[in-house]
């Protein structure tokens, strides 16, 4: 664009607001040049009048002896003209400016040298002429930045009227990094110098330096943050910055000299990008760049469990945190209360991705451990069968629900080796088992015939659960999962009963002996008597017909108008599919298998753990859908439980002895199927009808399972995962009913907590503030994690933040609420001086789940900032 064309341009823009009345804006524009360099272009700029509307019909005058002549013209001779007073040299003083009260009625007068035509018509017409002074002042020292019309451009867009040098400087270093409108403060600023540091760029820090903003820039950040205080650079670089920065923030945001206050400013932006899930890429960036330069390693070896937790700059603390978890689960050194807060403590902190997989190791570890320990005296108090099995279903499931946890995590692998712990657990578990099996064992020998007093049994299942429901003409649906154990299926209801208007309750029945899929199955259908099949003495008849396999399972269903579906089937079916599906029937039955299909298999059963984990998944999925179907009640069940060690089987753990009797007809891991088999100690042995079984051809079929844990020795199948003996949990089998409610007093919600406001003052530097989760997480009130902070409110209702920003973490399950306290210190920032002898609000705020936005909280606090002397640093943007 050649010069007459952007002066023409300039001036287009100054006619084009004129709306046609004498004293209109736009209408009249004074053009000084005082040395006369544009008078030849003054024809070329009259010739953009045809192509321009905004310049058509503009009389040039070239003001030299008469101003009164001109001024004439102007008012009275054409009113309504516009008119370009062309005026060289020296303007006159105001008292003998004869055209005074024209310049200034019709707006600032027009110059043409780049930078006060930038001033002049692309900066706010509003500016008072020092303001505008000042600007020119800044631009003059420069000019380089103001040669870029994009960056003019992105300027001009961003100043307002009263905007001083430092403002004007700030938005400047704003443009030239690419930050969003409104954004140019300090913290803005380096957050994204820091950013482009990650990525070994420099271009910002370069571009400040080339358009002469570099004092400026490291004034505001010395005035501000107190940068380089204690060593005073000359000429500092961005990653002198993430050093101090770093270095500040390994210390706790204080030094030998100098206390919180005087570094309020930095922690409080270092903690919002600490803080900021979007930044936490950078800030682990520029950790692992800081670290070999700040020579921390010797600092971080020498710190206790306790120390390394108030730390989470760099990835090495994490590292160190764990060795020595690892160290003291190893030496018993530290206690699972600490090992669960000091592993709950790192939650939220900058490298947990990293080492989650060890946090999960250590803390099921030493839940494992801790309960083992915790079940010895309760194990060793079974003195009957029904004691047994209520102790089982109320508390020492948890063992092995722990033991499941643990190795699923060990499995999922970590970074570092635990392999003494793992293997001492797995002595102790397996101590644990064999203890137990013997306590219990003790009293199934008690035991005339396979039921305890006061014990459902799993022949009744129906009877006891379904056909009162069919019987009122409701519909049900019963989900069962092949193997899923007591433990696994507790889990499943403490998932689905966190959730909106779900409602999962648990019970436990007594499963058949032996306690293996075909006759849990067939079990749990309508019958009045079970028998097993003449041919092969595995398969189950209920009341004469079979129950091998789906279609004989349906068949029996069908007698009392049911269905049976298996769940793969059900996952593919479209919405309308299984909502027909439903319709057909009153009662239907979901048979789901995965648990025992891996462990069922020699060469898949050590991922048993995972399958549960699958099957957990899978079962809500189920649950939703049949909800999604109409249908209000379920019931979700097992054949039977399983026992399970991820260890070779010892010597001690195998049977010496085999079954023996006139025949045996089937010969398992756990249990032995036979016609007059012959009693013998290491076994448990029950005639047919004393496990509710039928005998129709006098067989004198008979059931034997191993006493305690034991296997017997046979070719093929695993031996890790087993069923079918009198175990607890292979016997003591899940009954959940859920239902999903209409109510919203069944909705899930985040935990409450409150603000314990002991004074309405901040009279220092800092204030420590006291936070009460006022419930115990649990069921449907789950953990939340929020931001604190104070923030000054001017008049208008602008907030701005005046401290640091503390991450506070309700996630206690105690309760107990002294256990339930949180409490955060706040260090005021330099801000927080516009603020004093003013209300200030503790405001909180926590993220939008699903984002990385945040929303405020209508808790708050109020107080009244009243500090004997606040200041102003005098570099704040």
């Amino acid at each position: 664009m050649s010069t007459a064309e952007q002066i023409g341009r300039l001036l287009a823009a100054r006619f084009a607001g004129y709306d046609g009345t004498a004293y209109g804006e736009g209408r009249v524009v004074f053009w000084h040049d005082e040395h006369g360099e544009f008078a030849d272009l003054l024809d070329e700029i009259a010739g953009q009048q045809a192509a321009d509307e905004a310049l058509r019909d503009v009389e040039v005058v070239r003001l030299e002896r008469n101003p009164f002549a001109v001024k004439y013209r102007i008012l009275l001779e054409r009113p309504t003209t516009k008119f370009l007073v062309y005026l060289t040299g020296k303007l006159p003083a105001d008292e003998d400016n004869w055209l005074l009260d024209l310049e200034l009625a019709y707006g600032p007068m027009f110059t043409a040298d780049r930078l006060s035509m930038i001033v002049n018509e692309l900066f706010p017409r509003e500016a008072s002429a020092a303001t505008r002074d000042t600007w020119l002042a800044i631009m003059q020292r420069t000019k380089p930045f103001f040669d870029d019309d994009d960056l003019v451009a992105g300027l001009g867009g961003r100043l307002r009227a009263d905007d001083d040098e430092r403002d004007f400087q700030a938005k400047m270093i704003a443009v030239l990094l690419g930050l969003p409108a409104g954004e140019h403060s300090l913290q803005a600023i380096w957050r994204a110098l820091l950013a482009q540091y990650s990525q070994d760029e420099t271009d910002g820090i370069e571009r400040i330096a080339d358009m002469s903003l570099a004092d400026y820039h490291w004034a505001g950040t010395r005035g501000i943050y107190r940068f380089d205080a204690a060593c005073e650079l000359e000429h500092p670089t961005v990653k002198d910055f993430a050093l101090w920065l770093f270095r500040l923030a390994w210390n706790g945001f204080a030094d030998a000299e100098h206390g919180l206050d005087y570094y309020a400013n930095i922690r409080r932006d270092f903690d919002m990008w600490r803080n900021d899930p979007r930044f936490a890429p950078v800030v682990r960036t520029l950790a692992e760049d800081t670290f070999a330069d700040l020579s921390l390693t010797d600092d971080i070896t020498g710190l206790g469990l306790d120390e390394l937790a108030s730390h989470d700059l760099f990835r090495e603390v994490d590292e160190q945190l764990v060795e020595l978890l690892y160290a003291g689960l190893g030496n018993e050194s530290v206690t699972d209360d600490d090992v669960q807060r000091l592993v709950a403590s790192r939650r939220y902190c900058l490298w947990h991705d990293e080492f989650a997989k060890d946090y999960a190791i250590i803390a099921s570890a030493s839940a494992l451990r801790a309960r083992l320990r915790a079940a010895r005296p309760i194990m060793e108090s079974i003195s009957s069968a029904q004691e047994g099995f209520r102790l089982y279903a109320n508390d020492l499931y948890r063992v092995d629900a722990c033991y499941r946890r643990f190795i699923a995590s060990w499995k999922a692998g970590g970074r570092f080796s635990g392999n003494m712990v793992a293997e001492s657990l797995e002595q102790e578990y397996a101590r644990y088992q064999a203890d137990l099996s013997v306590q219990w064992q003790a009293q199934v020998n008690k035991l005339d015939e396979w039921s305890i007093d006061g014990v459902p049994a799993q022949n009744d299942f129906y009877a006891r659960n379904v056909k009162k429901i069919t019987d009122a003409g409701r519909k049900i649906a019963v989900i069962i999962s092949d193997a899923l154990r007591y433990e696994v299926a507790e889990e499943l209801r403490e998932r689905l009963d966190a959730q909106s208007r779900w409602n999962a309750t648990l019970e436990a029945q007594l499963c058949v002996l032996p306690s293996y899929t075909q006759l849990g199955m067939a079990a749990l259908l309508p019958h009045t008597s079970l028998a097993l099949t003449p041919s092969d003495h595995y398969g189950v008849l209920a009341d004469g017909n079979s129950t091998v396999g789906l279609a004989a399972r349906q068949s029996v269903l069908g007698s009392v108008g049911g269905a049976a579906v298996t769940a793969k089937t059900l996952l593919k079916m479209k919405r309308d599919e299984y909502r027909e599906l439903v319709k057909s029937c009153s009662v239907l039955y979901v048979y789901h298998n995965v648990i025992d299909s891996i462990g069922d298999d020699a060469a898949s059963e050590s991922g048993v753990f995972d399958a549960c984990a699958k099957t957990i998944d899978e079962l809500d999925t189920i649950v939703k859908r049949l909800a999604n179907a109409n249908v209000t009640n379920m019931i979700v069940t097992a054949d039977h439980g399983f026992l399970y060690q991820d260890h070779d089987v010892t010597d001690a753990e195998w049977l010496s002895v085999g079954p023996s009797g006139d025949a045996v007809w089937v010969k398992k891991r756990r249990f032995v199927i036979g016609s007059n088999l012959v009693p013998k100690p290491a076994f448990t042995t029950f005639p047919a009808a004393r496990v509710g079984l039928d005998d129709p051809e006098n067989k004198g079929v008979t059931i034997q399972v191993p006493n305690g844990i034991h296997r017997l020795r046979i070719s093929g199948d695993g031996v890790r995962y087993v069923h079918g003996g009198a175990s607890l949990p292979e016997i003591v089998v899940p009954v959940m009913h859920i239902n999903k409610g209409r109510s919203a007093s069944g909705d899930a919600r985040l935990v409450e907590f409150r603000i314990l406001q002991n004074t309405d003052r901040i009279t220092t530097g800092q204030i420590t503030v006291d936070f009460l989760q006022t419930e115990p997480v649990g069921g449907k009130i789950s953990e939340r994690t929020v931001l604190a902070g104070l923030w000054g409110v001017e008049p208008g209702g602008k907030a701005t933040l005046i401290s640091n920003e503390v991450p506070l973490a309700f996630t206690s399950t105690s309760n107990d609420a002294a256990d339930r306290h949180v409490p955060a210190t706040f260090l005021l920032a330099g801000e927080a001086g516009r603020f004093n002898n003013t209300v200030v609000e503790l405001r909180l705020a926590e993220r939008i789940p699903g984002s990385s936005q945040m929303r405020r909280l209508d808790i708050k606090a109020e107080y009244r900032l009243q500090r004997g002397l606040m200041f102003d640093d005098g570099f704040d943007f």
